[in-house]
């Protein structure tokens, strides 16, 4: 019984620096996206919904969210 319970802790033991020796290799690696980071949010003139800039409506000096909140 004992050896089993070596056999798991030694197998838990190696997972785990084979696990840190990736984080080592690769620190900028993490799973968020960053194709959405960076962009300024703009306010719908209406609602008050927060976009990005590059998916705001632009009509008569206003933002919008949407084409119906720009009519």
């Amino acid at each position: 019984m004992i050896s089993l319970l070596q056999l798991v802790a030694v197998l838990l033991l190696g997972w785990g620096l084979i696990n840190l020796f990736k984080r080592i290799r690769n620190p900028n690696n993490n799973n968020q996206s960053n194709s959405d980071s960076g962009q300024v949010m703009v306010a719908c003139s209406v609602c008050d919904t927060h976009i990005p800039e590059s998916e705001a409506i632009r009509k008569n000096g206003k933002v919008y969210c949407s084409e119906a909140h720009a009519e």
